[in-house]
């Protein structure tokens, strides 16, 4: 299996905070590229089994498109940038500017997949099919290229892949935090009473931020014990404080961690019941609530 060192790089998010991950290592992708292939084959033959069944052989070919692409770029759209193989190993893709995935980054990032993937896979299963009648000087340089394709996350640190280089994104670990199921409930630590009755929000403030931003919060909460981490917690905490209008600022002094305990608590909780009511806000952009 290839061992990779670990490469952390830094995101910063819309809101200017910094955000440090670690990069995925190519034999982590690799794990998880094989897990989601293995659900891709499995949909690929009852797909095709069903199409047989109901019409025959006709449109085979587009059925199997549609689902070995359609696979990626439906999870990482519903997934937060996860397909069930990358949270398996903790990995999730993001945006290198720090911003939110969109379904248009997704489908740039995925449909490459075609000749990254898919193509060399054609080479090595059945080259005849692939080349049809050409031979010699034309098969080696095409063979050679095809396959640089492949290997091109092993040419970068980053293991960036074509499709990540023209959407604009990352791999990174994501790894599991029970801190925040933790965070909002209020029978996990002694000191939730005194936090909430400490900071107080009203429903306009909680309206501001969606559940990106929550995601991005979440982020922060997760490595506030991580070195040059009050100066994170520091710059977020102002950022929350000017975007809902906190009345006294200067009066959270040093107390960010605890600030944005007790708002990422109060938020989740409104976006929780928002969600109940058939009303779902996804970012701080959202003007209006949105349908599930």
């Amino acid at each position: 299996m290839i061992r990779d060192t670990a490469i952390q790089q830094s995101v910063r998010s819309p809101e200017g905070v910094e955000l440090r991950f670690r990069t995925a290592a190519a034999s982590e992708r690799l794990v998880a590229l094989a897990l989601d292939l293995a659900l891709v084959g499995v949909l690929m033959f009852v797909a095709g089994l069903l199409l047989t069944l109901l019409s025959g052989l006709g449109g085979l070919m587009l059925v199997f498109f549609v689902v070995r692409h359609g696979y990626f770029i439906w999870c990482e759209t519903r997934g937060y940038g996860s397909t069930p193989g990358k949270r398996r190993l903790h990995l999730r893709v993001i945006r290198a500017d720090g911003g939110p995935l969109t379904t248009e980054i997704l489908l740039a990032r995925n449909l490459t997949r075609e000749v990254e993937l898919f193509l060399p896979l054609m080479l090595l299963l059945n080259p005849d099919a692939l080349f049809g009648e050409h031979h010699g000087v034309v098969r080696i340089v095409a063979s050679a290229w095809i396959l640089l394709l492949l290997f091109f996350p092993l040419t970068n640190p980053l293991r960036l892949r074509i499709g990540d280089l023209l959407a604009g994104t990352r791999v990174v670990v994501s790894p599991p935090a029970a801190l925040m199921r933790d965070l909002a409930d209020s029978k996990s630590t002694p000191s939730a009473p005194s936090r909430a009755a400490e900071f107080q929000f009203t429903a306009a403030q909680l309206t501001v931020y969606g559940e990106h931003e929550l995601t991005v919060l979440e982020d922060v909460l997760r490595k506030a014990n991580t070195p040059d981490a009050q100066r994170t917690l520091r710059a977020v905490t102002k950022s929350i404080c000017g975007r809902i209008g906190w009345a006294d600022p200067a009066a959270i002094g040093e107390r960010h961690e605890r600030f944005l305990r007790a708002f990422y608590t109060a938020q989740r909780e409104h976006l929780e019941q928002q969600l109940l009511l058939g009303r779902r806000r996804l970012r701080k952009q959202d003007q209006a609530a949105r349908k599930p």
